[in-house]
């Protein structure tokens, strides 16, 4: 606690951090953040001390309980036209898709400039409309969205630093039709696929996309309602489950 007690400019404490953040306690650091993030957007190297201080939270010591404050302070440095890409890619990193609503709350702002960011961070969506609708609406389908497939997420670690349009998260829409949930690192279902499960894959992935997306998208639907009505439907052949799922799907 030796660097707390003395008058250490926010540039010496910033190289303090970045050269020995492997051996600084995460009681520290958080105390660090939350005496720093009342003075947000004072100065650039006391921002730049903060988004490494909230980067070595999250990725070292993967605490979440900063992450809405994070996303107020995103906000709040775009709407004073301040540097705001570490922290988003800080936020990002937290690997919660939950968190997203944290921004999807911004869809809701009586700031035009919460909105258009909340849009540009959320654009991967694709149920949510950007182009109308009110933000109550575009809030309700990033909800649903989240609901329906927060356990066929795959994180990609794309970010701002690299593209224009990152798509952080995608859904695996193969483990979706099976209803199998995956992980959120890599992608893969979490329990090992039976014999029978990889054949139905290899007929699934012969479809063209739309086809993919009405079936998984049918699959996940009836097994949240029945599963033993979902049993019956995924043992016909894949030609079978296509006309049953368009059928269904216009009612």
């Amino acid at each position: 606690m030796y660097l707390d007690n003395t008058n250490t400019s926010s540039s010496s404490k910033l190289k303090y951090i970045q050269s020995n953040h492997k051996e600084i306690d995460y009681f520290f650091l958080k105390d660090m953040f939350e005496k720093s993030m009342t003075q947000d957007g004072l100065s650039n190297i006391h921002d730049e001390l903060l988004d490494v201080t909230a980067t070595l939270l999250i990725k070292t010591h993967n605490d979440k309980t900063i992450l809405p404050t994070i996303v107020d302070m995103i906000f709040f440095r775009n709407r004073e036209g301040l540097f705001t890409h570490d922290l988003i890619w800080a936020f990002f990193q937290a690997k919660d898709p939950y968190s997203l609503m944290l921004i999807g709350n911004y869809l809701e702002s009586d700031d035009v400039n919460d909105v258009k960011l909340a849009c540009k961070l959320l654009d991967f969506v694709p149920s949510i409309d950007f182009n109308k609708g009110e933000g109550s609406k575009q809030h309700k389908s990033l909800f649903y969205w989240l609901k329906e497939n927060y356990h066929f997420l795959q994180f990609t670690g794309e970010s701002f630093q690299r593209v224009s349009n990152p798509i952080p998260y995608i859904v695996a829409i193969d483990s979706k039709y099976l209803c199998k949930e995956v992980s959120l690192y890599t992608g893969e279902p979490i329990l090992p696929l039976t014999k029978k499960q990889t054949n139905l894959l290899g007929h699934f992935n012969n479809l063209d996309e739309n086809k993919k997306l009405l079936l998984s998208k049918f699959s996940h639907r009836i097994h949240c309602k029945n599963v033993n009505s979902w049993s019956s439907w995924i043992k016909q052949s894949i030609t079978k489950q296509i006309s049953t799922a368009k059928a269904k799907s216009k009612h």
